[in-house]
Parts: C-alpha cells; sequence; structure tokens
C-alpha cells in the first residue's frame, strides 16, 4: 500500500515547516551583535580572525559531509553534485579564507593548526556523526542552516548597507550575497523536500530536532567569534 501522507503536509514543502518551527531563532542570527558588526564594517579585526580561523576549519569538516553524501544515494545527478560541494568548499570558500589570512600574515599551516574552540568542535561532531550514521534527508538536514542561513544574512547585510569599497570585509559579504551561494541552499532545500512524502512521523520529528540543533550552533558560532571563545 503506497505512503499517504498527513493532509498538513501537503500545505507547507517540509523545509519551509522545519524552519517555521524555529522561527524566532531564525530570525535571532540577524541580529547578532557580531553579524550586525560584520555588515556595517565595526567588527574588531580580532574577531573576524577568530572567525576566520574557526570556520576554515569548519569547513574542512563539512567538506567530509557531502563525500559521505555520495554513499547515501543512488542518484548520479545528486552524486555529482554532492561532489561539486566538495571541491566548490574546499576550493571557492578556502580561497576566501587564504585571502584573509594573507591579510593577517597567517600562512595556510597557521590556520589548520589553530586549535577548534568548543562550539567548532562540537558543531562539526554534531554533522559528522549525522553524516556517518544517519540518512540522506538527516544529512541534508542538519547541513541546510548553514548554506541557508548564510545566504539570509548576506543578503540582508548587502541590502541593509551596501558595502563601500573600502569595506574591511566586503569580500565576505559579496560572496555570502552571490546567487551562486544561495544555489546551494535551494539545491539542498529541493532534494529533501522531495523526500518528504517518504517520511513518517517519526522520521520528521527526527529531523526538526536536528534542524533545531544545527540551528542552534549557527547562532554560537557567532557568538563564539563576538566573544573569543575558549576552552575552560
Amino acid at each position: 500500500m503506497p505512503f499517504e501522507p498527513p493532509a498538513a503536509r501537503t500545505q507547507h514543502r517540509l523545509s519551509e515547516r522545519l524552519r517555521d518551527g524555529i522561527l524566532p531563532l531564525w530570525q535571532r542570527q540577524i541580529e547578532h551583535p557580531f553579524v550586525i558588526a560584520l555588515g556595517n564594517g565595526t567588527l574588531p579585526r580580532a574577531n573576524f580572525q577568530f572567525y576566520i580561523l574557526q570556520d576554515a576549519l569548519f569547513l574542512d569538516e563539512l567538506t567530509k559531509t557531502f563525500a559521505y553524501a555520495t554513499t547515501k544515494t543512488t542518484d548520479h545527478e545528486e552524486m555529482e553534485q554532492f561532489g561539486k560541494f566538495l571541491l566548490n568548499t574546499l576550493l571557492v570558500e578556502a580561497d576566501l579564507h587564504h585571502r584573509y589570512g594573507e591579510r593577517f600574515g597567517l600562512s595556510p599551516t597557521d590556520m589548520m593548526t589553530t586549535p577548534m574552540a568548543p562550539t567548532t568542535y562540537a558543531y562539526t561532531r554534531h554533522l559528522l556523526t549525522i553524516a556517518a550514521f544517519g540518512t540522506l534527508p538527516e544529512l541534508l538536514t542538519a547541513i541546510l542552516p548553514c548554506a541557508w542561513i548564510y545566504a539570509e544574512v548576506g543578503r540582508h547585510l548587502i541590502g541593509t548597507m551596501p558595502p563601500a569599497t573600502d569595506h574591511p570585509y566586503q569580500d565576505w559579504l559579496l560572496t555570502y550575497a552571490s546567487p551562486d551561494f544561495d544555489a546551494v541552499g535551494t539545491w539542498i532545500r529541493e532534494r529533501l523536500d522531495q523526500r518528504a512524502f517518504f517520511l513518517n512521523d517519526h522520521e520528521e520529528a527526527r529531523l526538526h530536532e536536528i534542524f533545531l540543533t544545527s540551528t542552534r550552533y549557527e547562532w554560537l558560532f557567532w557568538d563564539m567569534a563576538w566573544k573569543l571563545e575558549e576552552w575552560p
């Protein structure tokens, strides 16, 4: 007998239901003082340098989730796209970090030998655990807030106050406000939404938990860089 989705599921896409379920926390992302200072250019260099170093470490772990994703699908188009995401994360976004590293007088070795802060470590363990042991919908859900939030933050900051040519973080703003980056989150949402009708109530509830956890870590990542978090 074919699976019959509950009527409520047909009204909104799964990705929309996930975000709607935590909307107050989602909206708080752009209200964080780190994000506000990043947008208007007043963020102290020490905080941005801390953020860039931790984000570079985070992205190295994120690339591994795309490798895991290729093992969880038989769709060749999906395999190819996950492979592209892996390479783009290594090449495009890593290039952004390396350019800022050069400004700070840091070599790639310096950047990669920086210890993970507590939040970076916890967030990446969350992602890698789901990537290794979870289903593909769970993996897509875990990485979705990162791509979706950054695109929304980038568009918001550019739309609120377009950066001047001397804005210290112009490259960051333009990278995450770009249509190319937005396309990453759009594709992940589409693939997740396509699988919604094959999930039972327990499986969807699990996705809500994962989405909430990843979104919490996104907020904590800004907060970590704002407070220059250290291990106790």
